[in-house]
């Protein structure tokens, strides 16, 4: 009794594992005992047949296999058996298969369906996880225009959502055939924790991975639970002994994740080699926030240079400043970095292009620049970003010797603020920040609400409202309302993003370019600052030049290499210098033009 509980055990755990098997062998030995049966009744029914195993090989299986040989037989009896066996052949045999096939072949497209299995792919980018910053940040790759882009995103996500999700947000850029035929986007349902799943997204030959936060519920663990998932998936990575080493990209929440990450990538054997690049971006967006309320077209300055659509900043090996500034004609040079230079360019080739003309510099007189400076800054709400805004503006304040006024307040004491500047005879500045662990379907919604509040009980000349969302979609649902500045975090988030990816050695540029802080010489180096032109310019306007690398190199000297013009605002639309900056094309500046400039 023992042995067969056994066996059966043994037969038991083979049928779970191999079920297709299984069943074939079953058929099989069903048909083969069917054929002996046959093989014995031909025996006894006819003559011709002297034998078992002759009735065997030249009855039962030619019959089954060959259904024409049944064509020859004379004997009505042997015939009747003949037919038999053909067609439980045909029922049990044959049908087996043709069912084990269709339903292999259903699994094969529904596993395909649903984004499993191994995809083959080669110099791609790797997005782990979903969270709302994955459909802008692949659809601002469309405008990449040095090379084709195959981007294959690993999460837990539900596959068609994801699909919508992104197919709306390339939507709405309006790309052409030709940019979107550029851009290979694939969604494939896995876990970024495990090792069959990493290897099916080709990880081992990827350009770069970037990790994304996780979306846990806010009751979940928040921002520890995010960032422990990133320490998992890039100890994960490790695991796998991947010889070409991609660039790891991590959007971290806390600040204090940088520093375990940087001490694993030092002390953790397996990550040795691997480039990781941990972002905080609550800590850039609060500095962006903060800048914004400062200068209110900083926010689109800052689109505007970390989209791929138009310039952006590349990385300039082995150059000088002034070289770069005199002989390279599609590049404006904006930060010195050691043996290193930055550039602003139209793409990642461009940034080479030398020409042998020279452009001399006019004579013109610039004024002293005057800082921005606000009062009474309210700020509403709190999350992840306030403690980096609330520093920025104490940075300020080392900067130049001037209070910022700024309060916070909770969305409870709306009311109380709305009395407070109502009572002010001068305008206040109100900033409406995010809610970080609201649900997905609930993002922005305190915002959307206290905006509502504001219009109704504020007059417009009491306020300046400048607007924090989460998502991007939310954007369009308060285009009426009065507002300063929307700023998206999560959609200049997906631009760093997508930037950093492709190009990682740019990543100490942004983290100087956002980091506002006193240099050596108590200024504010490496940073982008906009001024109208007739703040800035002793001269007539409109101000007429041949190119616009004479603009550049007019303002370049009059100021004594203290400010790189990057472009212009004209109107409400910002204009960063691309192209062939020596091509013979006037370029006019206006009085109410701003002047966008990088601090040198």
């Amino acid at each position: 009794m023992k042995r067969f509980k056994d066996a059966r055990s043994k037969l038991s755990v083979q049928t779970f594992k191999h079920p297709r098997i299984f069943i074939i062998l079953t058929m099989v030995a069903i048909n083969v005992v069917i054929l002996i049966i046959a093989a014995l009744v031909a025996v006894a029914i006819d003559n011709d047949f002297t034998n078992v195993i002759t009735a065997f090989t030249d009855g039962s299986v030619k019959w089954m296999l060959t259904p024409n040989a049944i064509l020859t037989i004379e004997d009505p009896a042997t015939l009747a058996l003949a037919v038999g066996v053909l067609i439980i052949g045909l029922v049990l045999f044959s049908g087996t298969i043709i069912a084990l096939t269709t339903n292999t072949l259903k699994s094969y497209f529904d596993k395909k369906q649903a984004g499993s299995g191994k995809v083959y792919l080669e110099d791609h980018i790797v997005v782990l996880n979903w969270n709302q910053k994955i459909p802008a940040l692949v659809a601002d790759l469309l405008y990449v225009k040095s090379r084709q882009v195959t981007v294959i995103i690993l999460s837990d996500v539900d596959k068609s959502t994801a699909e919508r999700q992104l197919r709306d947000a390339i939507d709405k850029t309006g790309a052409t055939k030709a940019m979107r035929a550029n851009l290979n986007v694939l969604v494939k349902t896995g876990d970024p924790l495990l090792k069959a799943d990493l290897e099916d997204v080709s990880i081992g030959e990827a350009r770069a991975i970037l990790v994304m936060n996780k979306e846990f519920p806010p009751d979940a663990g928040g921002v520890a639970k995010s960032d422990l998932n990133i320490l998992k998936i890039i100890l994960s990575i490790a695991q796998l002994d991947l010889e070409r080493k991609p660039n790891l990209v991590a959007e971290i929440k806390d600040a204090r994740t940088k520093e375990k990450l940087e001490t694993m990538n030092r002390v953790v054997d397996r990550l040795r080699g691997y480039t990781i690049l941990p972002i905080c971006f609550d800590r850039r967006l609060g500095q962006i926030i903060a800048q914004t309320i400062v200068e209110r077209t900083m926010e689109d300055v800052y689109l505007a240079l970390f989209s791929f659509s138009g310039s952006e900043a590349y990385h300039v090996k082995d150059a000088t400043f002034d070289d770069v500034l005199t002989h390279h004609n599609h590049a404006v040079p904006l930060a010195q970095m050691g043996d290193d230079v930055y550039v602003l360019a139209d793409n990642d080739k461009d940034k080479a292009l030398r020409t042998d003309a020279i452009v001399t510099p006019e004579k013109i007189t610039m004024k002293l620049l005057d800082e921005a400076c606000i009062d009474d800054v309210y700020i509403v709400g709190d999350n992840n970003k306030l403690p980096f805004v609330l520093d920025a503006f104490k940075a300020y304040e080392r900067l130049y010797g001037s209070a910022f006024h700024a309060s916070h307040l909770p969305y409870e004491a709306l009311d109380d603020l709305i009395a407070e500047v109502n009572d002010k005879s001068t305008p206040a500045t109100i900033l409406l920040l995010s809610e970080d662990e609201a649900d997905t379907d609930a993002l922005d919604a305190r915002v959307i609400d206290a905006l509502i509040r504001l219009e109704s009980a504020l007059p417009s000349e009491k306020r300046h409202i400048i607007v924090e969302l989460l998502d991007p979609r939310n954007d369009r649902l308060i285009k009426n309302f009065n507002i300063e500045n929307t700023i998206i975090s999560n959609k200049l988030i997906s631009l760093m993003l997508s930037k950093i990816a492709l190009f990682p050695e740019t990543a100490s540029f942004y983290d100087n370019l956002l980091t506002i802080e006193p240099s050596a010489e108590g200024k504010d180096d490496y940073a982008i600052v906009v001024h109208r032109a007739s703040d800035l310019f002793k001269l007539p306007f409109p101000w007429r030049l041949t190119s616009t690398k004479q603009f550049i190199v007019n303002v370049y000297h009059a100021s004594r290499k203290r400010l790189m013009p990057m472009g212009l605002v004209k109107g409400h639309e910002v204009h960063l210098f691309e192209g062939d900056l020596h091509a013979d094309t006037p370029c006019v500046v206006d009085a109410d033009d701003r002047v966008i400039l990088m601090k040198l």
